[in-house]
């Protein structure tokens, strides 16, 4: 049976409350008359102003025109049929005389606390909360960016871009772009103005970029933004951002060094004339960055994913300063991503700059008896061969003994063992390898 609550499914709160102050002056006698109902008679609650405050003022209704209850359910059927073209008659016909006897009762508290316990009077945010109401998208126009500051009416949001049309799309789309700086530093807001960048078509993902111009720095370092910048970087050719690119990289070191816009940088890495760009300046203070703790990760991602001559240039940046930033909690991590992207000739010169003796100090042992630069010498191992890994399980091995005699921490003395172990398994590995080629290498000679 259709009742009051299918209202919400046809009527937004506005033309609802426009309905009800139509006729909300007026009430029934004990004789069935509808006369205008007296201001005294009226209760003060927290729901009047929603009959008082009328986009219209009430209709002069003479007294041959108020008749009685049937006078007032004509009314309202010929106000649901006005709002709602498309309503069934049959629907109109059950709706019209409940709404005529509700808005007949006293304006009072009692008959407004009635109306919002129907559901008649709700927003679609509120509707989309409780969910006991199906709820459309061409609904929620209109109410755009009260549903993108919402948790729920985020996702909500979220979910109907996927399958909206197009022209829904671009409704939306055109009611949040006035807000979209808000929105994307938003912890809700953000969301929407992604799925929006990956709904709508590129002439608007590129007026939505150009909404950054000037703010890009605030995007970037924002927890939210960030992610924002990220979406159009991914969503919008660079030939269509270079706003965007240049921002970024004219604040490279400041942007490397922080924890959101740090993310931002490395998908622009991704890009590689974006990458060449950036690189330049980056080369300037990847020292400095290197230390960082979140700099340190832009610096390792050039090294893995960077080009041999990009890796070239970062090594050859910290060359000469391996100890120092071996006992670096985030340095030591850069120094070791470059013993094991480095090419061949690069990673020889940093072996031996690690065997070296600086300034009268053993840098090996340094490194062995530190906590960061111990994982710097396993990695060495690894990527060492012939003299070099000879001598510098060697030495190891030496420094085994003092640290034996001498009465080291055990946690040094542990750390030397672990190294020894590694050198023994790398150098089992190497020698059954060679083993194995040189079994195809005799075999292959016999069939010939």
């Amino acid at each position: 049976m259709v009742t009051m609550s299918n209202l919400t499914s046809t009527m937004d709160v506005d033309e609802l409350s426009n309905l009800l102050s139509n006729l909300s002056n007026y009430e029934l006698s004990k004789d069935g008359e509808l006369v205008e109902e007296e201001v005294s008679d009226q209760i003060d609650s927290p729901y009047d102003s929603i009959f008082s405050n009328a986009a219209f003022s009430p209709p002069m209704l003479s007294y041959e025109e108020r008749g009685n209850l049937q006078q007032l359910t004509n009314h309202a059927a010929e106000s649901l049929k006005s709002r709602n073209p498309l309503m069934d008659d049959c629907i109109v016909d059950v709706i019209a005389p409940q709404l005529a006897c509700l808005l007949a009762m006293p304006l009072s508290y009692g008959r407004c606390k009635t109306l919002v316990q129907l559901g008649s009077i709700r927003s679609p945010l509120e509707r989309c909360k409780s969910g006991d109401i199906p709820l459309e998208l061409c609904e929620v126009i209109g109410h755009a960016e009260e549903f993108s500051f919402d948790q729920q009416g985020s996702q909500y949001l979220q979910e109907k871009l996927e399958t909206a049309t197009d022209e829904e799309k671009d409704t939306i789309f055109e009611e949040i772009i006035p807000i979209a700086m808000n929105l994307i530093i938003d912890v809700f807001g953000n969301f929407v103005i992604q799925k929006a960048l990956e709904a709508v078509g590129m002439d608007k993902r590129v007026s939505m970029a150009q909404e950054l111009d000037g703010h890009v720095i605030r995007c970037s370092c924002d927890q939210h933004g960030n992610h924002v910048i990220s979406k159009i970087i991914e969503c919008v050719p660079e030939e269509l951002i270079g706003f965007l690119v240049s921002s970024l990289s004219n604040e490279i070191t400041f942007l490397s060094a922080h924890p959101f816009a740090c993310q931002t940088l490395l998908e622009c890495c991704e890009e590689e004339s974006d990458r060449l760009v950036m690189l330049s300046n980056i080369l300037q203070d990847v020292y400095i960055l290197s230390h960082d703790q979140y700099g340190n990760y832009v610096i390792q991602y050039i090294l893995e994913n960077g080009k041999p001559q990009e890796r070239s240039a970062v090594i050859r940046t910290l060359a000469g300063k391996i100890m120092e930033m071996s006992k670096h909690k985030f340095a030591s991590n850069v120094i070791e991503k470059c013993l094991r992207f480095g090419g061949p000739q690069e990673q020889h010169l940093m072996v031996d700059e690690i065997l070296t003796f600086a300034s009268g100090s053993d840098t090996l042992q340094m490194m062995v008896n530190d906590q960061y630069g111990n994982y710097l010498v396993q990695t060495a191992l690894e990527v060492s061969n012939g003299e070099q890994f000879t001598n510098m399980i060697s030495r190891i091995n030496n420094y085994r003994k003092i640290a034996k005699r001498f009465n080291y921490e055990p946690n040094i003395i542990l750390m030397i063992e672990k190294l020894i172990q590694k050198g023994e398994k790398i150098f089992k590995l190497r020698t059954s390898q060679a083993s194995e080629r040189a079994c195809k290498t005799n075999v292959g000679w016999q069939e010939e």
